[in-house]
C-alpha cells in the first residue's frame, strides 16, 4: 500500500487538479487528517460519518483527491466489484474451479481469520518457549505483558472496542483456531491434563 501511494498513485495524480462531477456537489477541502478524521472546509469531522457522495467530493490542499485509490487520469477509483468479480474468475481458471465469487466483506473475513491465527499461533509459541525454559510464572508474565491477540486484531479491523472484535469473531471459526494451535504449541502437557481433568472430577462423582 505504501509503495502504491508513493510510486503509482502520485504518478497518476502529480500535475492534475481533480474536481469532482458536479452532479456530486461543491468539492470538499480536506485538510489536518489523521485516523479518526480531519477538517473539512474548516470543521472537524469523522471518516465514519462521510457518505459516499462525501468521500468522492474530498479533495486535499494540493487538488488530489482524497481517496487512495484513483484511476489512470487520476480520478477516484470505486468499482470494487468489478475487481473482486474479475479477480474471482481468474482464480477459478487458473488455480481452483470452485473457487466462489468473493467480495469485500468475505475478504475481510478471511483477513480477520488468517492475521487472528497468526497471532495465536505466536503468542502460544512464546508461552510455551517460557514454560520449556523458565517455569510456569514466566508464561504469567507473558500474559501481563503482551498484547492479548483480540487486541491487536481489534486495531488492524478499525474496531473501536474489543467488544465488537469478541462479537465479530463469534460469527466466525475461531474456536478451532485457538484449540489447534494450543495443542501444536505442546502446552496440553500431562500436568496440564490432570489439572483440566480435575476441574471437573467433582461433577463426574456427582453425575454416578
Amino acid at each position: 500500500m505504501h509503495q502504491y501511494v508513493e510510486l503509482d498513485r502520485a504518478m497518476l495524480t502529480e500535475g492534475r487538479q481533480y474536481s469532482p462531477d458536479p452532479r456530486l456537489g461543491e468539492p470538499l477541502m480536506i485538510t489536518e487528517p489523521d485516523w479518526e478524521g480531519g477538517k473539512v472546509n474548516g470543521r472537524r469531522v469523522s471518516w465514519r460519518k462521510l457518505t459516499l457522495n462525501e468521500r468522492l467530493r474530498l479533495v486535499t490542499p494540493e487538488g488530489a483527491p482524497a481517496i487512495i485509490a484513483v484511476q489512470s487520469d487520476g480520478t477516484p477509483f470505486v468499482d470494487w466489484a468489478t475487481v473482486f468479480r474479475r479477480t474471482s474468475e481468474r482464480i477459478r481458471r487458473d488455480f481452483e474451479p470452485r473457487f466462489p465469487t468473493v467480495g469485500p466483506h468475505v475478504l475481510r473475513h478471511t483477513f480477520a481469520m488468517a492475521t487472528l491465527e497468526r497471532l495465536v499461533k505466536g503468542h502460544y509459541q512464546r508461552a510455551a518457549a517460557l514454560v520449556a525454559d523458565a517455569d510456569e510464572d514466566a508464561a504469567l508474565s507473558l500474559y501481563l505483558t503482551k498484547a492479548d491477540p483480540l487486541m491487536v486484531l481489534r486495531d488492524l479491523l478499525g474496531h473501536s472496542s474489543v467488544t465488537t472484535t469478541e462479537i465479530y469473531i463469534q460469527r466466525l471459526d475461531v474456536q478451532r483456531i485457538y484449540r489447534e494451535l494450543y495443542e501444536k504449541a505442546g502446552k496440553y502437557s500431562g500436568q496440564a491434563a490432570a489439572e483440566a481433568d480435575a476441574e471437573f472430577a467433582d461433577e463426574e462423582d456427582a453425575a454416578w
